[in-house]
């Protein structure tokens, strides 16, 4: 049997990094679809055996993208992708992308009604790995839980007052700090404030404030079969990112000049290479009993063997596991698909799950057994 073909759609570290951890499978051949990255937008070496395509995939000459077994929009995760699925459609092949656009996905569940491919939107780290995450714990819980799930791309050590830099973009960050965040309480869907609801969270020893957020679990929120009392989630941050933060917003009156803040962290905050990804699920069960999982994922040598970015490569390793699946017949699945249909368990039958498996580092109501699942 021949290799299974895949086109990556984007530029930049993470589409370069999506790109080369699909490359080092034989079973793959890879292609990249490269438009111009915006300015200060870093990259990764690509490996010898990704071969670059057209950047247009819109104006691609007939014939040029039979053959396709999957299309991976990893473009700006805040970026209308309903093009690239559209293609991805017409060729007749799977579509997965990294994007946190609600319309977008929206927008993709109706084109895949009927598709005899599968439609895989947000993957990636949260949405994406998390959203499997709390879907398998909240099962596990039962009716009447209450569910908290934080969750932080941080930098390995404080690196200003902020805690804070440049590591997954800013853009996304913004729009997570400034939308509507879907929540449950009561079994009910609400709406919270972002920027609320400050608590201190303890994990792996040291301390660290979490906060709600938008966009990360609103297709949990949003899921009809979803039966818990309350699901909420927030992120992860070092103490008195949220006070600086809310000078900025506040008391400078940022929030009114949003592109005034956009190019005041674009400029001031620094570049981070050196991060780690935090992850710590809360769970009350409805009989009061407290479970309690938590995660650090560490940097890593990446496909060509030097270290990586923790979040980035996190990202990758998701949305290459549930590509890996769907091209080898393991997910026979057709349609749009959600994360939290997929769990880990599943996803570990991937080797591009690695990276995500071998961190769990602690689950249970002490917070000292070691499991994952």
């Amino acid at each position: 049997m021949g290799r299974h073909q895949i086109l990556v759609h984007g530029a930049g570290r993470m589409a370069h990094a999506i790109a080369n951890t699909l490359a080092v499978d034989p079973r793959y051949a890879v292609l990249l679809s490269a438009p111009d990255p915006e300015p200060g937008h870093s990259t990764l070496p690509l490996l010898p055996s990704v071969q670059r395509t057209v950047a247009n995939l819109s104006a691609a000459p007939d014939g040029q993208l039979s053959g396709l077994s999957a299309i991976i929009m990893a473009g700006d995760v805040w970026a209308n992708t309903t093009d690239i699925a559209r293609i991805a459609h017409d060729v007749g092949c799977h579509y997965l992308d990294i994007s946190e656009n609600p319309g977008s996905t929206a927008e993709i569940a109706r084109l895949a009604e009927g598709a005899r491919q599968c439609f895989v939107p947000a993957c990636g780290l949260a949405p994406g790995y998390v959203t499997a995450l709390t879907a398998e714990r909240m099962r596990s819980a039962g009716p009447g839980a209450q569910v908290t799930a934080h969750v932080g791309v941080l930098p390995t050590r404080r690196v200003n007052r902020l805690g804070y830099g440049n590591l997954l973009g800013i853009d996304g960050l913004l729009v997570e700090y400034f939308s509507p965040c879907l929540a449950i309480r009561e079994g009910r869907q609400v709406t919270l404030s972002p920027l609320a609801e400050l608590e201190s969270v303890v994990l792996a020893g040291e301390a660290f404030e979490s906060f709600t957020t938008a966009g990360s679990l609103d297709a949990l929120v949003r899921a009809p079969e979803v039966a818990v009392d309350g699901l909420v989630f927030k992120t992860l941050r070092y103490p008195g990112h949220l006070d600086y933060m809310r000078f900025l917003i506040d008391d400078l009156g940022l929030a009114q000049r949003r592109h005034q803040l956009r190019s005041l962290l674009m400029n001031g905050l620094p570049p981070i290479d050196e991060d780690r990804v935090l992850i710590a699920l809360d769970i009350i069960r409805a009989d009061g009993a407290r479970e309690w999982f938590e995660q650090v994922i560490p940097m890593q040598p990446g496909p060509d063997g030097a270290w990586c970015s923790a979040g980035v490569m996190a990202t990758a390793a998701h949305v290459c596991a549930m590509a890996d699946l769907l091209c080898r017949g393991v997910l026979n699945r057709a349609g749009f698909l959600s994360q939290a249909a997929v769990s880990p368990r599943l996803l570990e039958q991937s080797p591009f799950f690695a990276p995500l498996a071998i961190a769990a580092v602690g689950a249970g109501a002490d917070k000292n057994s070691i499991a994952y699942g």
